[in-house]
C-alpha cells in the first residue's frame, strides 16, 4: 500500500506541479491521513495476534498456528493434556490448509487410556474438507475412526459426532483444499471419559464410564446413554403401548420405536444398531463397510466386499430367521478387496465385477499412503463363485477374448475398468439367456460412461448394448433397480460430468426396457444425488433412501436440510404406474451414503433392508423399511389409490367389482385399461422433454412428434406428412443425433471410441461412404463433436491414439500429472481428472491433492530435506543423525517411531517437534542452542539455511552451494537454479548476457555489455521499477539521438526516489563518449543542449550526436520520467499575421453564411404564397342568399355562410357575414354595415358539441 501511494504522489506531483489549487493540499493530507492509518493498523498487538506474541510489529505464533493474526491452525502439534479444545481457529478456515494435532494424554493405570473426541461444531466443503480421525499415532494408526466433512446438524446421533481411541493416542488432520471454505469445526476431547451428549459429562449422566464404555441405568441406551429405551413412554397416554425392559411393546394395530406409526402404514425400524446403540442386540454386527452389495440368496442376505479401511473377509451372510452375521470361508485365489463394485446372483452362483480394488502398500505415495486412502486402480475382473459348495472357491472368468458375434465394449474384450456402475440380471429373448446388465459407471480411461455392457453368463463373453431412445446419463454412484411388474430397470440418480472440469449429482430418472434396449425419461426427483440405495419395496414402488447430495454451505443444509445433506437421511417412493415421487418420513440417525438396500426374504410383509454405508463413519447397522396394509383393507377408491404414498404398495381399483386389489395382480398392461383405475392422477405428458430432445429416437422415446424436428403435438407436423416418423426403427441418421451423441463425452479418449453404426451406403462418384460415423476431440473447443466427412474419419484413423493426450490415470508423477491439468492425490499416488475427483474418492480417500506442480509434494517423505517441512506432513517423521548439526533424513513414521523398514532410535526421532540445534550440518550450536556463524558451505542464516550472496544451491540438510555466474553484471541468483538477477534493466538471460530485445533494450555498437531503451524524440516515459522482478534492479540505461538539425534539444528526467545520473554524448566523428554531467542527483533535472554546440541530425542513414544517461545507485520501488524533445521556438510575427488571417476568413465565411440564409428565407416565403393563390383559385365559385332577421341580436358561435372546398379536400374558404362597427353613426358606410370576411382554413374532425373552441386552422386573408 505504500508503494502505490508513493507512486501516485510522484505522478501527482510531476503532473500539476506548476499548478496552485486548493485540491493538491486537501489530496495530500488524505493520502497522509491513509498511510499513517496504515502505519497503525499494520502493527501487531495483543488484541490481533490471536495465537500468539507481537514481537517487533509482527506476530510470532504459537506452535500449531499461523498466518498473519495467527488465526488460521497449521502444522503439527502435539496436545499431552488430559482434555483441551482443537479449532481452526477463529473465523472460516484459511484454503489449503494441513494442520495435525497427536492427542497423547498421559497414562495414569497400566492400560492405555481411551480418549473421547467430540464434534461440538462441524462445517466444511462436502467431499473436499476432510477432518480425518485415527485412533493411534500415525497415518498408519490401528483404525480409522472417522473422514468427517460437510455439515453437522445439532440433530446428528451421538454415535456420528463422537469416536472413542483406545490405543492411548489419537491423531487428527485436517485438509482443506483451495477453492471454498466455511465455518470450520470445534473439537472437545478428554483422556479415560465416555460418549455423552454434553462434553463436560460422561455417559450423559445416564449411566457409568468403564474404560471408554458407557453401562447405562436401566431404561437408557445408546452409546452415550442419551437414548431413551422407550421414546415418548411409547405414548401409553393414548394407549398406544407400554414400555418393558426391551422397550416398547406396542399395540397390535401400532408399531415403531415409540408406538407412534399405525401398523398399517410404511415405516421405518431398526434391523440393529452399531455396537453399543442397541441393548437388545445379542449378535455382533458384520464389521462396517461402504460401497458394498447386498443381495437375496435363498432365506439369507449375502455381503460381497466394501471398503472397511482394514483387512476383513470379503464375503459375509446374514441368517435372517436368527439374525446372525457369519463370514463365508473360500479356497483358493479370491477376488482382492473393492468397493464401487458390482455383483449378481445367477442360481446359486455368484458374479462379480469392476470396482475399484483396495490397496494395502505401505509405501505409496513415498510413504505418505494412510488407511484412508487404500482404494487404488479400477477393474475389469469378473469373478465367479458357487455359494452351494463349501468352501466356496472363486475362479477369474474374465474374458480373453472377443465374441465375433458381438461387439465388446468399446473393442475391450474383457469389459471395461469400472467402477460405481449398477448390475441386474435378466433373461432376454425367446430362449430367456441368462445376461447380466452392467450400466454406466466411471472409467480411468473414458471418464463418465454413458453406455450399457450386457455380460452373456453362459457364453462367458462381453458385448455393449445397442440402445436407443432417451441419452441416459447415470454416472457414478448411481442406482438401478429391476420391477417384476413392469419388467423394466429403473436408473436415478448419480454423479455425472458437466464439462471437461466439473461434475454434479443428477436427479434424473431412466426407465430401461431390457428387451428393446430403449431409455425412456421419467420425471426426475426433487433432489440429486448419488451413492444412494434403491431397491423395489413391493412392486411397483421404487424406494430411494440416502445418498450425497454434495452441499457446499450451511446455507444449503438449512433450506432443504433433508435434500441438500453431504449425507442424506431422505426417503423417497416412486410409484412405477403413476409416474409420481413421494417423500415418506425419514429415519433418524438414518443420514448415510454408500450403502446396500435388498428386499428382505421371509417376511410377514413386503420390506427391504438397507445396511452399511458411510457419513464420516462407516457403519455396520442396518433399516427395515416395511410396507404397510395389503390392497384388500381399503374399502374405497381414494384410500386404494392413496396406498402408494402410504403403505408402499401399489393397488388399483376395480370398477366393475369396486374392489382394490393388488397392482401385481392385475397385471402392468391390464393397468392401462379403462375397467381399472391405477392412480388418482394419470400421469400428464411432459411437452419440454421435446424441446430437450435433438435427435428422432429421444423424442420419440420422450412422447413426442418427429417430422425434422421434435414437437409436443403431431399437428405441428402436418405440414411434413413425408417426415412423420412413427416408430424407432424408422429413425435414420441426422447431424442432431451425432451432436448430441458426442456432446456426452467429456474426455478425449471416450470421445475417439464412440462409433455410431449405420448401414453402408452405395457408392456414390466412384466411392464409398464409411459404415460409420465417429467422434473427434476438438482441444480448441474442449468438447467433442461428430466427424461428419470421410475426411475426418481418415484423418483420426491415421492419427491414432496419438491424437489424445495420456489419460490422467497413467501419470506416475506429480510433475506430469499437474502439467496435463490433472489431480494428483500424494497420499494415494494416484493422478486422476479434474472431473473425476468425486468418484475417485468418495469416501475421503485422498489426504492431499494439488494441482499445480509448485505445490506438490509427490516425492513422499523423502522430498522433504529439512525437519520444518517434515514435521508439516502427518505421515512423516525426522530422525537426526545424531552429530548436533540438524542433518537427518524425512522418513514415514508415527510419534512412537518410523514404519518399518526404517529404523531410527528413540532419542532421534522427532514427529512433533525438531532437534534444539538446526544447521542443518554447516556449524554446531552453542549452550542455547545457537549456530556458532559463520556457517561453513557458503550458506549463510540463523539456522545456516540460506545460500549466502552471490551464491546458489540448497543448503538444507547438508547441501552446497556454489557462486552465481552472471558475468559481472548481477550481485545475486535465484537460489534453486542459479538464473542471475540482473542488476541493470534491459539485460536478458540466464548469465544477464543478452538484451531483452522484445521491450525494446538495444546493445550498443561500442560499448559492449551494455543495455539502452531507445528514448522517441518529443515523447515523456514513465517507467515503473516497482514489480516484485525489479526488486533486484540498480541502474538502467538510456539514450536518444534528436533528429532535427535546427532545433534544440531539451532534456529532463525525474524520480521518485534517490538515485544518481551520468549523462554523456557521442558524435558521428568521435565515437568515445564524452562525459557532460556525472553522479548528479536525478530528482528533478533538465538541461537544454543549443543546436549550435552539437550537429544534430542524420546523414547517410548514420545519427551526428547520440545522448546516453545511465541512471544508477537505486533501490526499487522507484518511477522515473524522461523525455527528450525537439520544439521549434514560437515566432510572434508570424503567429500575428496567421491568427489575424484567420479570423477575417472567419468573418467572411460567416457573412456568406448569413446571406445564403436570407436568400432562402425569402424563397420559401414566396413558395407559401404561391401555394396559397393555387388554394384560392381552386375552389368553386357560387352564389348563396342570405336571409336577415330585423332585430336579431343573437349570441353564440356564428355559422359560416359559405364553405368553399379546395381542389384535394384538405382545405377549404370560410365565409362570414361580420357587421362593422358604426364609430358612433347609425351605421357604419357604405352598406348598411355588413361585409363578408373569408379565411384559408383546414378541413378535418369535428370538435364535440362542447368544445370551448373549434379545430379549424384559420389563416386570416
Amino acid at each position: 500500500m505504500v508503494e502505490s501511494l508513493q507512486m501516485f504522489l510522484f505522478l501527482f506531483k510531476s503532473k500539476y506541479r506548476r499548478k496552485c489549487s486548493w485540491f493538491s493540499p486537501f489530496l495530500c493530507s488524505v493520502l497522509i491521513v491513509l498511510l499513517f492509518c496504515h502505519g497503525v493498523l499494520s502493527k501487531c498487538s495483543e488484541h490481533n495476534c490471536t495465537n500468539g506474541e507481537c514481537n517487533n510489529d509482527t506476530c510470532v505464533c504459537f506452535e500449531g498456528w499461523q498466518g498473519p493474526e495467527c488465526q488460521f491452525c497449521g502444522g503439527k502439534v502435539n496436545l499431552t493434556t488430559p482434555t483441551g479444545i482443537i479449532t481452526d481457529g477463529l473465523g472460516n478456515y484459511s484454503v489449503s490448509t494441513q494442520c495435525t494435532w497427536l492427542l497423547s494424554p498421559p497414562r495414569v493405570g497400566p492400560t492405555p487410556p481411551p480418549i473421547r473426541i467430540r464434534l461440538e461444531s462441524f462445517a466444511t466443503e462436502c467431499g473436499w474438507d476432510h477432518l480425518y480421525v485415527y485412533d493411534g499415532d500415525s497415518v498408519r494408526a490401528e483404525k480409522l475412526l472417522a473422514v468427517f466433512s460437510g455439515v453437522l446438524e445439532k440433530q446428528d446421533s451421538s454415535w456420528t459426532r463422537q469416536v472413542v481411541a483406545r490405543s492411548g493416542f489419537a491423531l487428527l488432520h485436517f485438509f482443506s483444499d483451495d477453492a471454498y471454505v466455511m465455518e470450520g469445526f470445534n473439537v472437545t476431547y478428554a483422556a479415560y471419559s465416555c460418549p455423552s451428549n454434553d462434553h463436560l459429562t460422561n455417559c450423559s449422566n445416564h449411566g457409568e464410564c468403564d474404560d471408554g464404555t458407557c453401562k447405562c441405568e436401566p431404561f437408557w441406551t445408546g452409546i452415550a446413554c442419551d437414548q431413551p429405551l422407550c421414546p415418548d413412554e411409547c405414548n401409553s397416554a393414548l394407549g398406544w403401548g407400554r414400555c418393558k425392559a426391551t422397550g416398547c411393546e406396542c399395540a397390535p394395530t401400532r408399531a415403531g420405536e415409540d408406538c407412534g406409526r399405525e401398523r398399517a402404514s410404511a415405516g421405518w425400524r431398526w434391523a440393529w444398531r452399531e455396537r453399543g446403540e442397541d441393548v437388545n442386540s445379542v449378535h455382533a454386527p458384520p464389521p462396517a463397510s461402504a460401497g458394498h452389495v447386498l443381495l437375496a440368496y435363498g432365506e439369507d442376505l449375502i455381503r460381497v466386499g466394501g471398503e472397511t479401511f482394514s483387512q476383513v473377509e470379503f464375503l459375509y451372510r446374514y441368517k435372517v430367521s436368527t439374525g446372525v452375521w457369519q463370514s463365508v470361508p473360500t479356497h483358493g485365489d479370491a477376488p482382492a478387496a473393492r468397493s464401487a463394485h458390482s455383483a449378481v446372483l445367477y442360481g446359486h452362483e455368484l458374479i462379480v465385477y469392476g470396482g475399484a480394488v483396495a490397496s494395502d502398500d505401505p509405501e505409496r505415495g513415498g510413504g505418505l499412503a494412510g488407511l484412508e486412502g487404500r482404494a487404488g486402480r479400477l477393474s475389469n475382473e469378473v469373478w465367479r463363485a458357487r455359494l452351494d459348495t463349501e468352501p466356496v472357491r472363486w475362479h477369474n472368468a474374465t474374458p480373453a477374448a472377443c465374441s465375433p458375434h458381438r461387439h465388446a465394449p468399446l473393442a475391450h474384450c474383457g469389459g471395461l475398468h469400472v467402477s460405481g456402475h449398477t448390475a441386474v440380471l435378466v433373461y432376454l429373448g425367446a430362449t430367456k439367456k441368462p445376461v447380466m446388465l452392467v450400466f454406466f459407471g466411471h472409467s480411468d480411461i473414458y471418464g463418465y460412461l454413458h453406455i450399457v455392457q450386457e455380460y452373456y453368463i453362459e457364453e462367458n463373453v462381453w458385448s455393449a448394448a445397442p440402445t436407443q431412445g432417451w441419452p441416459a446419463r447415470a454416472g457414478f454412484g448411481h442406482s438401478a433397480a429391476w420391477d417384476a411388474l413392469s419388467r423394466r430397470v429403473y436408473i436415478h440418480g448419480g454423479l455425472v460430468s458437466e464439462s471437461e472440469a466439473t461434475q454434479a449429482p443428477s436427479a434424473a430418472l431412466f426407465e430401461y426396457d431390457v428387451e428393446s434396449r430403449v431409455f425412456k425419461p421419467l420425471p426426475s426427483a426433487p433432489t440429486p444425488r448419488y451413492l444412494h440405495s434403491a431397491v423395489f419395496v413391493s412392486p411397483g414402488v421404487m424406494l430411494v433412501f440416502g445418498g450425497n447430495a454434495h452441499n457446499d454451505s450451511a446455507a444449503a443444509a438449512i433450506t432443504n436440510p433433508t435434500g441438500a445433506r453431504c449425507y442424506s437421511a431422505g426417503a423417497l417412493l416412486y410409484d412405477v404406474r403413476c409416474s409420481r415421487w413421494w417423500e415418506t418420513r425419514s429415519p433418524a440417525g438414518g443420514a448415510r451414503a454408500a450403502g446396500a438396500a435388498c428386499a428382505l426374504p421371509q417376511h410377514s410383509r413386503p420390506a427391504a433392508l438397507l445396511h452399511g454405508g458411510f457419513n464420516g463413519r462407516l457403519r455396520s447397522d442396518a433399516l427395515v423399511y416395511e410396507a404397510g396394509e395389503r390392497c384388500a383393507a381399503h374399502a374405497h377408491e381414494d384410500a386404494c389409490l392413496n396406498s402408494t404414498r402410504r403403505a408402499a404398495v401399489a393397488c388399483a381399483w376395480r370398477e366393475d367389482l369396486q374392489l382394490c386389489v393388488q397392482l401385481e395382480e392385475i397385471g402392468w398392461k391390464e393397468s392401462f385399461d379403462d375397467a381399472v383405475r391405477a392412480c388418482a392422477i394419470e400421469p400428464t405428458f411432459d411437452g419440454a422433454l421435446c424441446g430437450a430432445a435433438a435427435a428422432c429416437g429421444a423424442c420419440l422415446a420422450a412422447g413426442c412428434q418427429w417430422c425434422g424436428a421434435c414437437h409436443a403435438h403431431r399437428t405441428s407436423c402436418k405440414r411434413y406428412p413425408h417426415q412423420l416418423v412413427q416408430t424407432l426403427d424408422q429413425c435414420t441418421w441426422s447431424d442432431e443425433a451425432a451432436r448430441e451423441q458426442c456432446g456426452r463425452h467429456h474426455s478425449c479418449a471416450a470421445c475417439h471410441a464412440h462409433k455410431h453404426h449405420k448401414p453402408r451406403a452405395a457408392k456414390t462418384n466412384g466411392t464409398t461412404e464409411l459404415p460409420q460415423r465417429a467422434c473427434y476431440w476438438d482441444y480448441d473447443a474442449i468438447e467433442c463433436k461428430p466427424a461428419n466427412t470421410s475426411e475426418d474419419l481418415r484423418a483420426i484413423s491415421s492419427a491414432g491414439g496419438a491424437a489424445c493426450r495420456a489419460p490422467c490415470s497413467t501419470l506416475q508423477n506429480c510433475a506430469n500429472c499437474t502439467a496435463e491439468e490433472c489431480i494428483w492425490c500424494a497420499s494415494a499416488a494416484r493422478c486422476v481428472d479434474k472431473n473425476a475427483y468425486g468418484a475417485s474418492f468418495p469416501l475421503g480417500g485422498c489426504r492431499a491433492w494439488a494441482t499445480s506442480g509448485g505445490v506438490c509434494a509427490g516425492a513422499g517423505c523423502a522430498a522433504h530435506a529439512s525437519c520444518a517441512a517434515c514435521r508439516g506432513e502427518p505421515a512423516c517423521g525426522w530422525c537426526d543423525d545424531g552429530r548436533g548439526g540438524g542433518r537427518g533424513a524425512c522418513v514415514p513414521g508415527g510419534a512412537r517411531g518410523p514404519h518399518a523398514p526404517a529404523l531410527c532410535s528413540h532419542h532421534r526421532w522427532h514427529f512433533t517437534s525438531c532437534p534444539a540445534c538446526q544447521c542443518n550440518g554447516h556449524a554446531v550450536c552453542d549452550a542455547r542452542a545457537r549456530c556458532v556463524q559463520p556457517c561453513g558451505g557458503r550458506a549463510v542464516g540463523p539456522h545456516c539455511d540460506a545460500c549466502a550472496p552471490g551464491h546458489w544451491g540448497n543448503p538444507l540438510n547438508g547441501g552446497l552451494c556454489q557462486p552465481c555466474e552472471c558475468n559481472g553484471q548481477a550481485a545475486a541468483c535465484a537460489p534453486d537454479s542459479g538464473r542471475c538477477y540482473c542488476s541493470t534493466k534491459g539485460l536478458a538471460g540466464d548469465r544477464c548476457d543478452k538484451c531483452d530485445n522484445t521491450n525494446h533494450y538495444h546493445a550498443d555498437l561500442y560499448n559492449k555489455g551494455a543495455c539502452y531503451y531507445d528514448l522517441t524524440v518529443d515523447y515523456q516515459f514513465t517507467f515503473n521499477l516497482s514489480k516484485k522482478e525489479d526488486r533486484h534492479l540498480s541502474a538502467i540505461n538510456f539514450r536518444n539521438a534528436p533528429v532535427k538539425p535546427d532545433v534544440d534539444a531539451d532534456f529532463s528526467i525525474a524520480c521518485s526516489a534517490h538515485a544518481r545520473m551520468n549523462l554523456t554524448v557521442r558524435s558521428r566523428l568521435d565515437p568515445a563518449e564524452r562525459t557532460l554531467f556525472s553522479d548528479v542527483n536525478c530528482t528533478n533535472f533538465k538541461y537544454k543542449f543549443a543546436k549550435s554546440e552539437h550537429s544534430f541530425g542524420i546523414e547517410d542513414n548514420v545519427t551526428l550526436t547520440t545522448f546516453f544517461v545511465y541512471v544508477y545507485d537505486f533501490r526499487p520501488p522507484l518511477w522515473i520520467q524522461i523525455s527528450f524533445s525537439q520544439y521549434p521556438k514560437l515566432n510572434l510575427q508570424q503567429f500575428f499575421i496567421t491568427f489575424s488571417s484567420c479570423f477575417l476568413l472567419l468573418l467572411l465565411v460567416a457573412a456568406a453564411l448569413w446571406k445564403i440564409k436570407q436568400r432562402y428565407d425569402m424563397y420559401r416565403r414566396r413558395q407559401r404564397l404561391f401555394v396559397e393563390m393555387e388554394q384560392m383559385a381552386s375552389r368553386p365559385f357560387s352564389q348563396v342568399c342570405v336571409e336577415l332577421e330585423k332585430g336579431g341580436g343573437g349570441s353564440g358561435v356564428p355559422a359560416p355562410v359559405a364553405l368553399e372546398p379546395c381542389a384535394g379536400g384538405r382545405a377549404a374558404v370560410l365565409s362570414l357575414l361580420v357587421r362593422l362597427p358604426t364609430g358612433g353613426t347609425g351605421r357604419a358606410p357604405p352598406l348598411g354595415g355588413l361585409a363578408v370576411a373569408s379565411a384559408l382554413v383546414t378541413l378535418g374532425h369535428h370538435p364535440p358539441a362542447h368544445a370551448p373552441h373549434n379545430n379549424k386552422r384559420a389563416r386570416p386573408r
